[in-house]
This record gives C-alpha cells, structure tokens and sequence, in this order.
C-alpha cells in the first residue's frame, strides 16, 4: 500500500506545470529568433529594469488572459518574473488557453541582471 500511495504521489507531482525552461545565456542567443518575452512582474517592478524587447503583462492583472487571444497558439513566448514563481503560473494561465510552445527563463530577472544587459526604464 505504501508502494501505491508513493507512486501516486510521484505521478501527481508529475503534473504540475512541466515548463521548459532556458538559460539566460541561452535566451541572449535566442532574441535574435524574436520569440515573444513577457515580464509577468507588476508595472512598478518592470519600470525599475526590464529584459530588452520584453512586454509587461501582470500575471495579476485581471486581462491577463485577454491579452493573448489575438496571438497564434504556436507563437514562441518565453516568460519571466523576479525568481520563478509568477512565471510559472503564467505558464500555467497560457497552456490553459491553447499555447504549447512557453518557456520559462530560469532564475527569473534576478538571475539575468546578474548576467546579462538589463533595459532601465527613462
């Protein structure tokens, strides 16, 4: 019984967001592709300093979803928040309306200013 109970709790944990995720080193090389970068942080967090080219959409924002519909669903996004967490459910949001190809930067912003060049908002 032990047995099934621990293989039922692997399975399960098997279904959260299974996202793909990407290096920021990796990322830098992929902006030439211009997948769509989405900063899920809120408006005060993205005016302090931003990935070059990203879109601000809150993951809180009650349009969230909305502001997607117009896109294709094969459309390359690739989204980030401060660490991780906000991303990844907005990974979540997005596979719920039909996007299959989403990435999550790991490490969030806090791991791509650490490394790479950030845009500071005028």
């Amino acid at each position: 019984m032990k047995k099934i109970i621990l293989l039922f709790g692997i399975l399960l944990s098997g279904l959260s967001v299974n996202a793909q995720e990407i290096e920021a080193d990796a990322l830098a090389k992929k902006i030439e592709n211009q997948p769509l970068l989405i900063d899920v942080r809120t408006a005060d967090e993205y005016k302090e300093g931003s990935i070059i080219g990203a879109l601000n959409i809150d993951i809180h924002n009650d349009q969230f979803r909305r502001s997607f519909e117009t896109l294709p669903r094969e459309k390359e996004i690739i989204v980030f928040c401060q660490g991780g967490e906000r991303s990844r459910e907005a990974i979540a949001k997005l596979r719920e309306i039909g996007f299959k190809n989403v990435t999550q930067l790991v490490g969030g912003y806090d791991r791509w200013k650490k490394q790479m060049e950030i845009n500071k908002s005028k």
